[in-house]
């Protein structure tokens, strides 16, 4: 075998044929059983044990070629959405069977049909009523969130079952899920989150005989709020809103947020439509929870408007004379009106915010656009400096640059893996000579 200096049995087994890795539960060399992470010598005599074996999440501990920690970390992310996929079909079919004569009754399909029970069955219902074309990546995002909020979107619109029917019937149950269902669910997201650590691990030491990779092979950070959360629970405090995990495929352009960001959603009212994610300033967002704390103020002042007319005296029928109790009268009528009136439109108009939170079992391999601005004093080789520092840690998408006689902009649209990255992208830029400052931008003129 031709290894690498330092290479350990896991190398070895790897490099013989990937099943053999993937099947290995021993080792012995020169006749005597050692462990996995026993680094081999010149002449050595390997003798690899195959049968049920399957590799460890320590093993990427040990593995010390890119070859083998490629190829684990593919059985690794193949085991996670495994078992994310198992997690989503146990809530799915727990869920259908739960609400199942309901769905039938109250379903506007206009053809008869069975509560699906198999895959294959539940894979007929999908096409062109969710984003999700595959029953494969439906299971798997519910695996990642497991809210009941995801999923009675999810079957009200497979099903055409108002979503209001679904949560009224949810919440007359005194139990939502059996303890057996939700210790399967817990064991799978749980082996989820083990083999995704484990997959992000693989990005870690190479071979000393490669050249090092240009793009970032850090490993993905842990999904933790940078900054205080006050001011995200200060503006929503008190509203009656949901709360969901973000979905990274649904990110708002003109705030480009990023995982590690302060975040919130939006989305249109009395609808199943999916929610958009923003960074907490976005002027979308901060339209959306304005007027989210408007209804309800006005909610409460129609409330109230309506406990004063029931305590106003002299509440005779309005017409038999005018004086100062029935102008009242008639006044706070007409204050409840508008009140009520303007309710339904904020209401029924606008965009109503949502609490998001990042997932933790989001893809290792999800990448955010990000744009970041250079300002520096100008010189010969200034962009291709900054160029390189961006590209040994981050894809570079498009460039920008704008130069007046002793200064110059650039502008770069990148792609990260999460706010800690980009942060160190823009400590790296502002270490080049001449660079002034550098900042993100909020959302990109680039795209």
């Amino acid at each position: 075998l031709n290894l690498a200096r330092g290479a350990t049995v896991i190398d070895a087994a790897f490099q013989i044929h990937t099943e053999i890795g993937l099947n290995m539960h021993g080792v012995e060399i020169n006749g005597k059983p050692v462990s996995f992470s026993y680094e081999l010598q010149n002449g050595d005599v390997v003798n690899i044990l195959t049968g049920e074996g399957r590799p460890a999440t320590d093993w990427m501990r040990f593995a010390k070629s890119r070859s083998t920690r490629s190829k684990l970390r593919s059985y690794f992310r193949a085991r996670q959405k495994e078992s994310l996929r198992e997690a989503g079909k146990i809530l799915l079919m727990d869920y259908l069977w739960m609400h199942g004569p309901l769905i039938e009754t109250a379903s506007y399909l206009n053809y008869d049909f069975h509560i699906p029970s198999t895959k294959e069955e539940l894979q007929y219902f999908l096409p062109g009523k969710t984003h999700y074309h595959k029953v494969e990546d439906l299971l798997i995002a519910l695996g990642k969130h497991p809210d009941r909020s995801l999923l009675h979107t999810v079957v009200s619109q497979l099903f055409l079952v108002p979503k209001r029917k679904l949560i009224a019937s949810e919440r007359k149950r005194k139990s939502l899920l059996p303890s057996s269902v939700v210790s399967a669910v817990n064991e799978r997201i749980k082996r989820a989150k083990a083999a995704a650590v484990a997959a992000a691990a693989a990005h870690g030491t190479e071979d000393s005989e490669e050249q090092p990779r240009t793009q970032n092979t850090e490993p993905r950070p842990t999904i933790k709020p940078l900054g205080s959360m006050y001011s995200v629970e200060s503006k929503l405090a008190g509203l009656d809103i949901g709360f969901e995990y973000a979905d990274p495929e649904f990110i708002c352009e003109e705030c480009l947020p990023i995982l590690g960001d302060e975040i919130v959603g939006t989305r249109p009212p009395n609808s199943d439509s999916v929610t958009t994610v923003h960074r907490v300033g976005c002027p979308h967002a901060q339209r959306a929870i304005n007027h989210a704390a408007a209804s309800q103020n006005i909610k409460s002042l129609e409330a109230t408007i309506n406990n004063t007319i029931h305590h106003l005296p002299g509440s005779k029928p309005a017409g038999t004379r005018v004086d100062s109790v029935s102008l009242r009268h008639s006044q706070v009528h007409l204050w409840s009106k508008r009140a009520a009136t303007a309710a339904k439109y904020v209401m029924n108009t606008l965009d109503v915010p949502v609490r998001l939170h990042w997932s933790y079992m989001d893809e290792p391999n999800t990448r955010f656009l990000a744009e970041v601005v250079v300002h520096a004093q100008d010189r010969k080789l200034l962009l291709a400096d900054c160029s390189e520092v961006v590209s040994e840690s981050v894809e570079i998408l498009k460039t920008g640059s704008q130069t007046t006689q002793e200064h110059a902009t650039l502008v770069f649209l990148v792609r990260v893996n999460a706010l800690e990255n980009l942060q160190q992208l823009m400590n790296n830029l502002r270490t080049i000579r001449s660079v002034l400052s550098v900042e993100r931008r909020f959302g990109s003129e680039l795209l």
